[in-house]
Formats: structure tokens, sequence, C-alpha cells
């Protein structure tokens, strides 16, 4: 099975994005969205090598048939493919796949789900007529489109998948987060840009931050981040990696000023012991990749000031966010006791 050789990251609920609508016509008329589809590491044992991936199917706008859902590793890993089945799902009801597959921590690649369903012929029919009733030319060339699925269609996705002891991350490891800012006699978690990353004025400007957040120093990476804002605002061009084999990560501008932004809040909130700093900004936050370590940290700097009723709910946060975390899984029960 092939692997993709050129990996654009995004931030993880945009790798998540429903696949049904591929199905086009042309560039302009698409079929209408007819099921909601998600994907997620449920649960990580790295000390049994127990991994579970989610998939979630829902007949939001028509009856499925025909549902299936296969997981495919690397052939590396040697799993066999896990596959499901369901005949069918009403409209409105909705199913959750699991795969349990065996892996080692230390494993960072790619899962294939094969992930195929049929939506029912009259009810996409009706929703092309109802979305379209003012149309009429874009509703006769959809009609025809409807009328030639005769069998499942694919709404899967490539997974991205990194395992690690302290938790199971859908990322790369160029864009992981890492418990490795100590303060105080306790870890949180940053991102490290990777040396490699980028070239120029660019490259040399990230080899500097990464050096002021090693060091656990707030100012030089202050003045750091301002400039590298900056150059990604201005310039919009993606960061590119370079890896073995001929493999290349390229990191979009926008993910690496999200996580450069994630990483000072972090910082001031950390080294100036204002859980106010991360509270604040996560009131007004959407769900996404960097939301749980965000409150991973601000649970660890709550309980660092004896605020363990506060604590507890930031992890529980944390871990509704990000389920396959044993560290956050193991703290929580100590917070608990």
């Amino acid at each position: 099975m092939p692997f993709t050789r050129i990996v654009f990251l995004t931030l993880v609920y945009c790798l998540f994005m429903n696949a049904a609508s591929v199905h086009a016509v042309t560039p302009q008329i698409r079929l209408p969205e007819w099921n909601r589809t998600s994907f997620a590491i449920a649960e990580w044992k790295p000390e049994q090598g127990i991994l579970v991936i989610s998939v979630s199917i829902e007949a939001n706008q028509v009856s499925l048939s025909k549902i299936s859902s296969q997981l495919h590793a690397p052939p590396e890993l040697n799993v066999p493919a896990d596959r499901h089945e369901r005949e069918s799902l009403v409209k409105g009801d909705k199913t959750v796949f699991l795969h349990k597959i065996s892996v080692k921590a230390g494993f960072t690649g790619w899962l294939e789900l094969d992930v195929r369903a049929q939506p029912a012929k009259q009810g996409m029919l009706a929703l092309v007529a109802a979305i379209h009733s003012k149309e009429p030319l874009t509703c006769k060339i959809l009609e025809e489109e409807v009328n030639t699925i005769n069998q499942p269609i694919y709404i899967g996705t490539s997974l991205p998948v990194l395992l690690r002891d302290d938790a199971a991350l859908s990322t790369m490891p160029e864009a992981a987060f890492t418990n490795d800012l100590e303060e105080g006699g306790r870890k949180y978690y940053l991102w490290y840009p990777p040396e490699s990353l980028a070239k120029g004025i660019t490259g040399e400007g990230l080899k500097v931050y990464s050096s002021a957040l090693r060091t656990a120093s707030l100012t030089k990476s202050e003045s750091a981040a301002k400039m590298l804002l900056r150059k990604l605002e201005n310039d919009k061009e993606p960061l590119v990696v370079e890896k073995a084999g001929g493999e290349t990560f390229t990191l979009p501008a926008m993910v690496a000023r999200e996580l450069i932004n994630a990483n000072q809040l972090i910082m001031r909130a950390v080294t100036g012991k204002k859980p106010e700093i991360l509270s604040e900004h996560l009131n007004t936050m959407q769900p996404g990749y960097t939301r749980p370590f965000l409150y991973y940290n601000l649970a660890m700097l709550e309980n660092s000031l004896k605020k363990r009723a506060l604590a507890i709910k930031s992890l529980e946060k944390a871990l509704a966010d990000q389920p396959a975390w044993p560290l956050a899984e193991k703290l929580l029960k100590q917070l608990k006791k």
C-alpha cells in the first residue's frame, strides 16, 4: 500500500475533514455533504502496545448502506487489515467502529482508513432538489451524478500517528509538543522547532528561538518569536524539512504561527506563575491541536499553586480533547486521590 511521500501538515482538526464532498462533478458543483465522518485516536496503552482508532459515521442527511471501515498499517508493522462492516444506517443514526491494533511506542507514520458507504439514491435526489431548487441546471447535473452512484463511495482518510510513552498524537514529530520545559520541579509541554526546519533568515531565527526555549528564557524567546511571526506573516511561505529517503515535510506558515503563539502563552504563564494567562485564552479557543496542551499546562500550573480542584477540571478538559494520553490520565488519578 503506498504511503504519502510529501507531508502537508495542517492542524489536526483539518486532517479530520469530511471526505464525502470529494465526489465532485466539477470544481464548482459538488454533491451535498451526505454524511458526517470523524476519526480519532481513542486509546493508547504503551505498556501493552495497544492502540485503538475510532471511526464515527453519521447518516446526517440521508440513509446509508454497505458501510465499511478497514484500517491498513504500514507493512513494517506486520499488522493484519482490521475491518468492520454494517449493512445500513437510517437517516439520523450514527455508528462507531473501533480498530484495535498492536504497535509499540516509537512508531511514527500514517494509518490508512478505507471507509466507504453508499448513500440512498432517493434521499440524495431529494436533498439535491431541496438545496438547488432555484438552480435548475445545477440540479439536473447533480441528479445525473446521483443516478450513477451504484456502489459505496470512499469517505476515509490517512491519519498521522505518533506513539510515545506519554501520549499518542495525531501528528508528525516535527509538529509535536513535548513535555520538556522544566519549571519548579514540574514539566510542561512546548513545541520545539526542529533545527532543520526552514533555511535562510527564517531558519536562523528558528534556531535562536529553539535555543531560547530550551534554556527557558522568556526574554529571548519573546524577541525571537516576534521576529519569526512577522516573517511568517509577511512571507506566508511554508517551512520545509528535507528528511531521509527524499521525503519532504512541509509546515504551513499559519500552523507555525499558531505553535509559536501557543508557546509564548505557555512561557509567560509558567515563568510568571500566572495561570490566568492560559485560562483567559482558553475561554476563547475552539477545539484544535494546541488546545489540549494548553489545558494540560494550565492544570500543572494550577496544581503547583495548590489549586487542585481547578487542576482536575483542566485535566479533564485536556483529556476530552485528546483521550489517548497516559501521562495526563496518570496525573488525573493522582489528583483525585
